[in-house]
């Protein structure tokens, strides 16, 4: 009887773990269910007016959905600033080499820029400036020539990667490269200049400007001339 007893509550248990298992599963494909529902809903369209006057938040709204960090130039409400990682994309003293991670961050990093801009919002674009940045130290002519060969670097890399995809012509026909010299030093909280951040390279977006509209003449008639 002890045996039986003991079957008995072997196969209650196993039989209430059963269903237990059961309803578990059920749970799991109802959260999925609901996941796959919520993904597959319909976005609302952007409109992609360069008239539209927050063509810079949609823009902005775009890139970051993409994973790109990006930024508002405080001085100029037609640019946007696209932030490169210093510790990805930076330099070495007086030099204009990629450093090996660099390489590999633009690999990574280019396609998505490309897409960005010359996908859907690509006629809210005027044109990108990848701008070359130097540190300090040095005459400003040599600085402004190492600007000019880092940002060129970034450039030609760019094109490399983007060679035989869909946005090559576009981002070619809207890219070029800048140097800064040492115009636009960084500086830390402290207030004290650092100089591993400012030898950098950026990428301007320049917004395509709203058109302001024709005022009409004084003395022009509204009445058609026949």
């Amino acid at each position: 009887m002890k045996t039986g007893r003991g079957d008995q509550e072997s196969g209650d248990q196993f039989f209430t773990m059963g269903v237990t298992d059961l309803m578990t599963s059920v749970a799991i494909i109802f959260v999925l269910l609901f996941i796959v529902t919520f993904q597959s809903a319909p976005v609302a369209p952007v409109s992609a007016d360069p008239a539209n006057p927050n063509t810079r938040e949609v823009l902005m709204a775009h890139f970051e959905r993409l994973g790109l960090p990006i930024e508002k130039d405080p001085d100029d409400p037609q640019l946007l600033i696209l932030v490169m990682p210093d510790a990805l994309l930076n330099f070495d003293f007086g030099r204009a080499t990629l450093r090996p991670a660099a390489l590999t961050y633009l690999q990574e990093v280019i396609p998505r820029y490309a897409t960005a801009f010359c996908g859907p919002f690509r006629s809210l674009i005027e044109s990108v400036t990848i701008e070359g940045h130097t540190d300090d130290i040095g005459e400003d002519r040599r600085n402004l020539r190492l600007s000019q060969e880092r940002a060129f670097q970034v450039m030609v890399k760019a094109m490399d990667i983007l060679q035989g995809r869909p946005e090559d012509d576009c981002f070619q026909q809207i890219a070029t490269a800048s140097g800064r010299g040492k115009q636009d030093l960084l500086y830390g909280i402290d207030q004290q200049l650092n100089r591993d951040k400012s030898r950098r390279v950026l990428f301007k977006i320049r917004l395509q400007a709203p058109a302001v509209p024709r005022e009409r003449s004084p003395g022009a008639s509204s009445v058609p001339a026949i």
